[in-house]
């Protein structure tokens, strides 16, 4: 259903106020409405992929104006050691800005109003009109059409990973051989990244033959091989087994130069580690609190780098070169989205949950952009417009699910 949450504090000095274009769903998302999320509980707002125009900036702010139009990601200080060194996903202040929040509003419950906290990766991205930090936003270019910044709502978290730790943390020469665990939208784009650099081999693997099955014509003409690797995720096939299969496709059956793990499983980590050449690379996207299990032995007698990554190490004011990548189609990303009406949020997460969707997107005057720009389901009761004073909002996570959802929160 749909909730009203009522904005109670004005904007603070380093906020905007926007109203959105449309928001994508990222299966944090899904994560932290469960309360599975390690960093941060319900009742919160939730959203953290999105693009909009200003309609309100704090006191402190510069280089925004009312009438922006902007793409959001996740939010950084822009003055510790590691944010002057284009370090924004590493930066020190980084919990607070994006898992601490703060309460923006309220929800009225059976007990009276329950508080809800906003600036979920310095947004709450999931409504009409939003709060989120300044840092958050990168400013687009003024033509930038309606249909652009839907594409471009989807850019803040999961394909700036993927596409990220191709371009910034592995950096594939030409000719190099390269394996990608987990074809969600992290693995997808980083294996259309990847396809840039003219790999020899290039290998998706995922434990779905359903999902490798409904792959978009892009990722299918970037990757070299599609490996299903559900015989090993169900226990009947061995991990040397699972090794021995990947190794075969690469040249001289040696093993791979980059290997990436866009899942956060322990075992697919020692399976990427040991399906690697000497000297090769394995780097960490997904997170979780599995433990690899490789001896030191290993890591050690094959010089193999490891290390993690967040955000792909990306910086949020840079991303427009992957956009201006896109409109020539070097980097498809667009065909990686699924598009729906403000009020399909339910629908959209069942069809994430259920694996027919990649990256799914909520366009917030749907009924009006769907048709003409995107050719996607309409949603069929149209967008109420508010004067100034009512301040709209639309679906937010609140108390623990994502199925509980909030519309025309007003700001007071």
């Amino acid at each position: 259903m749909l909730i009203t949450v009522t904005y109670t504090l004005p904007i603070a000095a380093d906020e905007i106020l926007l109203d959105t274009a449309a928001f994508s769903v990222c299966a944090t998302d899904v994560k932290a409405a469960s309360g599975a999320f390690a960093y941060c509980a319900p009742p919160l707002i939730l959203g953290h992929e999105c693009a909009g125009t200003v309609v309100e900036v704090g006191s402190s702010v510069v280089g925004l104006a009312v009438g922006d139009k902007v793409v959001l990601s996740y939010a950084s200080c822009g003055t510790c050691q590691m944010c002057e060194g284009n370090g924004d996903a590493y930066c020190v202040e980084l919990r607070r800005l994006n898992f601490d929040g703060r309460v923006v509003g309220a929800v009225k419950g059976e007990g009276g109003e329950v508080k809800v906290k906003g600036l979920f990766f310095g947004q709450s991205s999931m409504g009409r009109r939003i709060v989120a930090r300044a840092r958050s936003a990168v400013k687009l270019p003024p033509e930038t059409s309606s249909r652009e910044m839907c594409l471009f709502a989807a850019l803040g978290c999961g394909i700036q990973t993927g596409a990220g730790a191709i371009f910034n943390v592995a950096r594939p020469g030409q000719g190099s051989s390269v394996c990608i665990f987990g074809a969600g939208s992290v693995g997808l784009a980083a294996c259309l990244a990847a396809k840039l650099s003219g790999p020899a081999r290039l290998v998706l693997v995922d434990k779905s033959a359903k999902k490798l099955s409904m792959l978009p014509a892009c990722v299918r003409e970037a990757a070299t091989d599609l490996v299903d690797s559900s015989a090993f995720a169900a226990g009947r096939e061995s991990e040397e087994q699972l090794i021995e299969r990947l190794k075969k496709l690469t040249p001289g059956e040696h093993g791979f130069d980059y290997v990436l793990d866009c899942v956060g499983r322990g075992d697919l980590v020692k399976v990427g580690h040991l399906a690697l050449k000497a000297r090769g690379t394995l780097i960490t996207v997904g997170g979780s609190l599995d433990i690899m299990q490789v001896t030191l032995s290993q890591h050690l007698a094959k010089g193999i780098t490891y290390r993690g990554t967040h955000q792909g190490d990306s910086v949020p004011r840079v991303v427009r070169y992957g956009l201006s990548s896109s409109s020539v189609g070097k980097f498809p990303f667009d065909k990686l989205l699924s598009f729906y009406g403000f009020k399909e949020l339910h629908t959209a997460l069942q069809h994430v949950r259920d694996g027919r969707v990649i990256k799914p997107v909520l366009v917030c005057d749907g009924d009006t952009l769907l048709p003409a720009y995107l050719g996607s389901p309409v949603c069929h009761e149209r967008t109420r417009r508010f004067d100034h004073g009512e301040r709209q909002h639309g679906p937010y996570g609140v108390s623990g699910a994502v199925e509980s959802q909030n519309q025309n929160a007003q700001y007071e």
